[in-house]
């Protein structure tokens, strides 16, 4: 690893303003590996030297830099799980829970529940597993399972969450969510094979969400996995069947089908004011650490989503897409496969970040409404270039965002095939600087990298 001095941050601050970047937030440690060669040159000490590359005066740098398997969140701590004997109901869910020995690890099964009131996980070294043929039912709003911050070693596995009260669809008032993960400090999180249905809020609703409300990268919801669940018959109004929002990094969401919902199927988002914002020569803009960050978007189906049935929308079409990145950085999207959806995928900035650092690879879509891919900033004007636009998250409208940018972004390989679309397959709309994007059809644009305003700058090959 290379310790980045004050004088090793200078010298990159110098590359960096020749290449052309305007904006970077750095790590105290990087690896040299991962990083451009000159780059890696000018943060060597004297003393660390290499063979100087054969080099021009650098171009510009174009396409996302891959995310490290370093950072797919650890399975290790699962293994003290194990052995461990299942400790039967005692009154409700929630005595249990807390009734169960301090500081050491408590597995819970479930078998038939009935719950109108929120569940707590406010204790770490939880496993909530369900027995065969379980069924848990909510007459409550709210969250089911709520997790509170400060907590770790936590496992949802097997369970059935049904929304339905006597069989029947409920809307919830305001809100329903299934499984969520809310606060800061909330790590080891293993969400594996639940299926979760029939959930209907009126203002919105999650299937499973995590949202990171700390400041600091210390604080982040980190180490969690979302895998192998099935979510189906969501009414989320403007909300997610998955989502992870703010302050949360090292994360994948991986094997999980999701259908016939009303709205974003997955999602992976940054700048909505989740975590505290910042002020930066008196303008208030998202936090440094409000971004979902470091994740695997992998091997997930979407089918059958909708906003004909979206009263948030009207009960029209809109732009909603299966998996979405808003202002996310450092994620990988591939081996997903979109059917029958708006948008199948999306990669945009609709606060007054950049979302960067994004791979779209060897993903499928099929029988998009407006295309399979939507790509950039769709306001007029880039937040940078209009220090008038608000860019406080908490007091913004929807109707005047969308001012972000997409930055250092790859996409290659995938099987993009609806036809009759009412858009472009993939469409371009603002402010996609030093992306690479290879896909019949597209064109190269500003390939030099010299992009202003609203322009973008796009190669068609690495």
């Amino acid at each position: 690893m290379i310790k980045i001095t004050a004088n090793k941050f200078y010298r990159l601050v110098s590359i960096i303003t020749f290449i052309g970047l305007n904006a970077l937030v750095l790590p105290q440690t990087v690896n040299a590996k991962s990083v451009a060669p000159i780059i890696a040159q000018l943060l060597l000490s004297d003393a660390e030297t290499v063979t100087p590359p054969t080099l021009t005066p650098p171009g510009p740098l174009f396409g996302a830099q891959a995310v490290s398997e370093s950072n797919r969140p650890t399975r290790d701590w699962l293994a003290a799980f194990s052995g461990v004997a299942a400790v039967p109901l005692s009154g409700s869910l929630q005595e249990t829970i807390d009734n169960c020995p301090n500081n050491s690890y408590c597995v819970i099964e479930i078998d038939q529940l009935n719950l109108s009131q929120t569940v707590f996980i406010n204790r770490s070294n939880i496993k909530l597993v369900g027995a065969a043929n379980n069924k848990i039912t909510f007459t409550g709003t709210g969250s089911i399972f709520y997790v509170e911050s400060n907590t770790s070693n936590l496992v949802f596995e097997g369970l059935n969450i049904d929304g339905r009260i006597n069989g029947n669809p409920s809307q919830r008032e305001p809100d329903i969510y299934g499984i969520y993960l809310n606060g800061e400090r909330i790590n080891s999180v293993l969400i594996k094979e639940n299926h979760i249905q029939y959930l209907d809020g009126r203002e919105g609703a999650h299937g499973i969400a995590a949202l990171g409300t700390g400041a600091a990268d210390a604080s982040a919801i980190s180490n969690l996995i979302i895998e192998g669940n099935q979510l189906n018959d969501l009414r989320t109004g403007f909300s997610e069947s998955i989502v992870v929002n703010g302050n949360v990094r090292q994360w994948e969401i991986i094997n999980n089908e999701v259908s016939r919902v009303n709205n974003i199927a997955i999602d992976a988002i940054g700048g909505e004011g989740t975590s505290p914002t910042r002020v930066v020569n008196g303008r208030t803009l998202p936090g440094l650490f409000d971004a979902a960050r470091y994740g695997f978007i992998q091997n997930n189906r979407v089918t059958d989503m909708s906003t004909l049935t979206n009263p948030s929308y009207g009960r029209q079409h809109s732009f909603a897409a299966g998996v979405y990145i808003d202002g996310g950085h450092d994620i990988l999207v591939s081996g997903n496969v979109v059917i029958n959806t708006p948008w199948a995928y999306e990669v945009g900035a609709e606060n007054c970040v950049e979302t960067s650092n994004i791979t779209v690879e060897n993903n499928q879509a099929s029988q998009s409404r407006y295309g399979d891919l939507l790509i950039g900033g769709y306001a007029a004007v880039g937040f940078l270039d209009q220090p008038s636009i608000n860019c406080n998250p908490n007091t913004s409208e929807d109707n005047d965002e969308g001012h972000g940018y997409v930055r250092f972004a790859t996409v290659k390989l995938n099987t993009l095939t609806s036809s009759g679309v009412l858009n472009r397959v993939v469409e371009l709309e603002s402010r996609i600087r030093n992306t690479i994007i290879i896909h019949p059809g597209v064109d190269a644009i500003n390939p030099d990298g010299n992009a202003s305003g609203d322009q973008n700058s796009i190669r068609t090959s690495e």
